[in-house]
């Protein structure tokens, strides 16, 4: 049957992945090699430029816990135009909409997710902060859910989670293994913005060199 429900109440937890979708957590270590081996570096403009997008984080963020519009504007969208994710060869797509056939019981789910969609394989969730309850696992089921969705699963797909104030990556191998990374801090004033900005530079290289 098809149901009126969305991604975020079918598939709430990372209990519902498995049950639901036969997502399982990879208990390799290297099957997500990608966000620690061999990192591009920063050119002192892009670093200059992570400092002031910092502060100005910092300057919104003092005001309290940050809605998921202004974190786009603030954070988000400057982050991937500056390391050349809005320019060619890459595409986006937002909203992103998906239709699930889960088992167990027989149900079709069909959604729109609020999500930028990079050459169909990088993903990039931008998640309210407003309440302290909202933490980036949190997304994890939600966002999984729809990168198993992509036809595109011959190769795999990666993804990265954001609330402001901390950063999370994600892989969803060709088969049913997944597995994310740490959590990357912004909010403290030793901020590890650097290290978000070379692992997703390490993934779109990932996905623009992979074959077809």
């Amino acid at each position: 049957m098809v149901t009126g429900r969305g991604i975020r109440e079918a598939i709430a937890t990372l209990n519902d992945l498995q049950r639901r979708l036969g997502l399982v957590q990879a208990t390799n270590d290297d099957f997500f090699s990608e966000w620690t081996d061999d990192l591009p570096s920063l050119t002192a403009q892009e670093q200059a430029s992570l400092d002031r997008l910092k502060r100005r984080y910092d300057y919104h963020r003092s005001d309290g816990l940050l809605l998921e519009g202004t974190i786009n504007l603030v954070v988000t969208a400057p982050l991937l135009e500056l390391l050349g994710f809005i320019d060619p060869p890459f595409r986006l797509k937002s909203p992103y909409g998906i239709t699930l056939e889960l088992e167990e019981p027989e149900e079709t789910i069909r959604g729109f997710i609020d999500v930028l969609v990079l050459q169909e394989r990088l993903w990039i969730l931008t998640i309210e902060s407003k309440r302290t309850s909202i933490s980036v696992p949190a997304a994890f089921p939600q966002l999984l859910a729809y990168m198993a969705a992509n036809p595109n699963r011959q190769l795999p797909n990666y993804g990265m989670a954001t609330n402001g104030d901390e950063f999370v990556f994600l892989k969803l191998g060709t088969g049913v293994e997944y597995d994310t990374s740490r959590s990357f801090s912004l909010f403290p004033r030793r901020h590890e913005l650097g290290q978000v900005a070379r692992i997703l530079k390490a993934l779109g290289m990932q996905v623009l060199n992979s074959p077809p």
